[in-house]
């Protein structure tokens, strides 16, 4: 059996099942409230097993020196940010972001509010199986409690998260004037997200804020951005905004109905953070999945993109490697330097209306010159993750496709760190050429993997 527990973005399974049952989050609180000690903060999603999770983490950490305070329902940058404002000795928020609600997760947080090292999960995991023993019946299924759930949250937590947030932007109404659409995805932003941007004057449309426990990331959000595409056709608006599940990326439709993504919202903040003397040394962190037109818009303004593997824990790493003050991914994670952590989908929101409100523009202006090149994404589930240098076949497929698309576009295989999927990427100056290559390429893998 694996001991691998830890993905790319923390432990995340499907609720009530091995390493998301009883006995492994007893176990895995307790691990952690060693490690951690102190005071550590603790927030969760909307899913309807996320109080089930929280029960079983406070009964692991009752048997440690570490006291837990639960922040309830409220967005993972916001306990990440809390954690390091206030001087927490590390965080936890119980979630599995844009999965859908029969999945769940634990992130962690250290001391300084960003995810753990390499190192410190490969700890973690190696106690948490010490605690376990060698009886394997701790794989068994458990049946989580089904219970109502609702954003609301009296704690007092999502307060002090948004006045941090404001520290760095006006106080006053400077939103008046503009309206805007959010898809909250029934999941964390559903109470915070509306009223904050209520607060600073803007008329605000919401859609699917009104969680049950499972209808997070149901046909909406950030992993479905139609419905925000049908609720800006209802009616005017200078922009829209769907959140994930756990509100750390946001994806924005103009007012013309037009996507853009986290790589366009990384170029209008490149360039107008460059032009405000803020962008110091000129780098952006992107990621093997940026399309490669960033690459290009990013030099023609004398800013160079670096790039690392998926994830906004990379991004961050490299981000305090190189001192690159920006960094991002096309799927909405974008970190700034105000707090210089994960990414935040609330805090990216309010950059963009910033930048609309300020510049007088409309977003379909501050982002006219966006043009992606054409890129094809394919999800190949699978039963298990073999190491691709290990299947000659494909690997002679991939060199031959790298061939074919060098000075022209990419190539990128990987597998994804929290889903059973292959991803394959294809992007290039020509689409015929992507489809074309796609296709070979899904030949030899259908026929390697089954």
């Amino acid at each position: 059996m694996s001991t691998k527990l830890f993905g790319t973005d923390g432990i995340r399974a499907c609720a009530g099942e091995f390493p998301l049952n009883a006995a492994a989050i007893d176990a895995i609180g307790r691990a952690i409230g060693e490690k951690l000690g102190g005071k550590v903060l603790i927030g969760q999603d909307t899913r309807i097993s996320s109080p089930w999770i929280f029960e079983h983490l406070q009964k692991g950490f009752s048997g440690t020196p570490a006291m837990i305070q639960n922040a309830g329902v409220i967005p993972t940058p916001a306990i990440a940010l809390l954690t390091k404002w206030l001087g927490y000795s590390g965080g936890l928020m119980i979630s599995a972001s844009h999965n859908p609600y029969q999945d769940n997760g634990i992130k962690i947080f250290g001391h300084d509010g960003t995810k753990l090292t390499d190192a410190d999960e490969a700890q973690l995991e190696k106690r948490i199986f010490e605690l376990l023993g060698s009886d394997t019946s701790y794989m068994r299924t458990d049946k989580v409690p089904e219970r109502a759930v609702t954003a609301a949250n009296d704690t007092g937590w999502q307060e002090r998260y948004q006045e941090i947030l404001l520290s760095r932007f006006p106080k006053s109404d400077w939103l008046r004037g503009l309206r805007i659409v959010l898809d909250c995805a029934n999941g964390a932003m559903s109470e915070i997200a509306p009223r904050l941007l209520t607060k600073l004057g803007a008329d605000v449309v919401v859609t699917h804020a009104w969680p049950n426990g499972t209808n997070i990331n149901n046909a909406c959000g950030a992993v479905h951005v139609e419905a925000l595409g049908s609720a800006m056709r209802a009616g005017l608006a200078d922009f829209g905004v769907a959140f994930d599940g756990d509100g750390d990326r946001s994806l924005f439709m103009s007012n013309s109905g037009r996507l853009i993504d986290g790589d366009a919202v990384l170029l209008l903040m490149a360039r107008r953070m460059k032009r405000n003397g803020q962008l110091n040394p000129p780098v952006v962190v992107g990621t093997l999945m940026t399309n490669f037109s960033l690459e290009r818009m990013l030099r023609h303004e004398g800013i160079t993109l670096t790039r690392v593997a998926v994830g906004d824990r990379f991004i961050f790493e490299e981000m305090q490697r190189s001192g690159a003050p920006l960094g991002g991914e096309p799927s909405g994670h974008i970190i700034f330097p105000d707090f210089n952590l994960s990414g935040d989908g609330l805090l990216t929101t309010l950059k963009v209306a910033e930048a609309i409100a300020t510049d007088r523009a409309s977003f379909e202006d501050l982002t006219r010159d966006w043009v992606e090149a054409p890129q094809l994404l394919k999800n190949i589930p699978v039963r298990q993750k073999v190491p691709l240098e290990t299947l000659p076949a494909i690997q002679a497929k991939m060199v031959e496709v790298d061939h074919q698309l060098q000075a022209c576009g990419r190539l990128v295989v990987r597998y994804s760190g929290t889903e059973p999927v292959l991803r394959i990427m294809i992007e290039s100056d020509d689409a015929a050429r992507n489809e074309r290559l796609m296709a070979e390429l899904l030949t030899v893998i259908g026929s390697v993997l089954g």
